[in-house]
């Protein structure tokens, strides 16, 4: 009885209803060997089952692909940053480390001619005084040579 009564309400729907215009559509239970009176596309129960759920799985299947692919996208912007941060280290430690080693250099050559200037002194004030008597003889030379 409640069977007969669900299939005259169902019927009745069917019949009673305005067309969809874009909408999620409707599911219409028609009984077996029953009739309508416009063109149809019937469906079992798993069938309309699949397709009432599809939608709501759609949305769970869009959610996990969108958060697996801002995961990845996450993690390959965080192993850049690691890359990055990973090669500006090592270049500090390169440019620290030239630094050291450009004032060693610096240093080493100012004590190298601290050192020059204390031990050549006076050989270079000697070699100077005699390189200037050199000069000077050899142009009073010359000098004399050139008038005579």
């Amino acid at each position: 009885m409640l069977n007969k009564i669900v299939m005259l309400l169902s019927l009745a729907l069917v019949l009673w209803s305005s067309p969809a215009y874009g909408s999620d559509g409707k599911f219409t239970l028609v009984p077996r060997g029953g009739r309508v009176s416009f063109q149809a596309t019937c469906f079992d129960d798993v069938a309309t089952a699949k397709l009432l759920a599809w939608k709501e799985f759609q949305k769970i299947e869009f959610d996990n692909r969108l958060k697996f692919e801002l995961d990845l996208q996450r993690e390959k912007l965080s192993l850049e940053i690691k890359t990055v941060q990973i090669k500006f280290d090592e270049s500090t430690i390169r440019y620290e480390e030239k630094i050291r080693l450009r004032d060693e250099e610096i240093k080493d050559l100012r004590d190298l001619i601290k050192k020059d200037r204390k031990v050549n002194l006076p050989l270079i004030i000697a070699g100077s005084i005699a390189a200037g008597i050199a000069v000077g003889v050899g142009s009073a030379y010359a000098i004399d040579r050139a008038f005579q």
